[in-house]
């Protein structure tokens, strides 16, 4: 004999939640901010649907939770300093059991490494208007990327300003330069569209003397044939940025100008 049936159970077997995609993988400076991961395609799932995110750095095989990063996207914090990835695992829990979907495809943020600056030679020192030597590169600037230069000079204690043009490892100042200046050269390394610099290279300094003075010196004078000139006095002295020292020069042929 039979009793009649209980009431059924039921079984419920959630789908298999989809990972969805997200984007995108991206280059930055050392110590930069990344863009946000954005949410291409969201997950999917029979219950209510929340996020895992993970990271991992070289040889990403081991691969960390992000806490508290529970939603479609992901920004994340600035002040990276490696390369890492990025995946996102959806979550549907229904009926308070969680199921998880496959990983998404991970996205990477490149790191690139800092620029080095390299060294530039070497200080100088030119007469007012005259053309200094050209800047050597005594060490070329490295980076992960492709490496151009930014050339800058100020006068003083003013600003650095960036000189148009210039954007190989040396650089040659046109001539007819009438102030004491300073320059610099910082290293830019661009990878994947993206450039990042180095810190300036130590400063070279052009010091520009001051026109020297000619002074004076006194005076006409006649003599018999065969004598002996009074010696010429200094009235003024000459003057100089320099130590002073002097040329004296003679003309006999008095319808030619000195």
């Amino acid at each position: 004999c039979e009793s009649v049936p209980t009431t059924p159970v039921t079984v419920t077997v959630q789908s298999e939640p989809t990972a969805g995609v997200i984007a995108a993988d991206q280059t930055i400076c050392s110590g930069g901010d990344p863009a946000a991961f954005t949410s291409t395609t969201d997950g999917t799932g029979d219950g209510t649907i929340s996020y895992r995110w993970e990271r991992a750095v070289s040889p990403f095989t081991s691969w960390t939770t992000i806490s508290s990063a529970t939603g479609s996207t992901y920004d994340a914090p600035s002040g990276l300093t490696q390369t890492t990835q990025y995946r996102r695992v959806t979550l549907s829990t229904l009926n308070s059991v969680t199921c998880e979907s496959a990983p998404t495809a991970p996205v990477t943020v490149t790191v690139q490494s800092v620029p080095t600056a390299g060294a530039i030679a070497a200080d100088q020192t030119i007469c007012n208007g005259g053309d200094p030597v050209a800047f050597t590169s005594t060490t070329n600037g490295t980076g992960d990327g492709t490496i151009t230069y930014r050339w800058e000079s100020r006068v003083g204690s003013g600003s650095w300003n960036a000189i148009s043009g210039e954007s190989t490892a040396t650089y040659d100042v046109p001539a007819g330069l009438t102030q004491t200046t300073q320059y610099r050269r910082i290293t830019i390394s661009t990878l994947n569209g993206v450039a990042c610099e180095s810190v300036p290279t130590a400063t070279i300094t052009v010091t520009v003397q001051v026109v020297p003075t000619a002074g004076a010196i006194a005076t006409n004078q006649t003599i018999c044939m065969g004598g002996n000139p009074a010696a010429f006095t200094s009235t003024t002295i000459g003057t100089g940025s320099g130590t002073i020292s002097y040329r004296w020069e003679s003309n006999t042929d008095l319808t030619t100008p000195s």
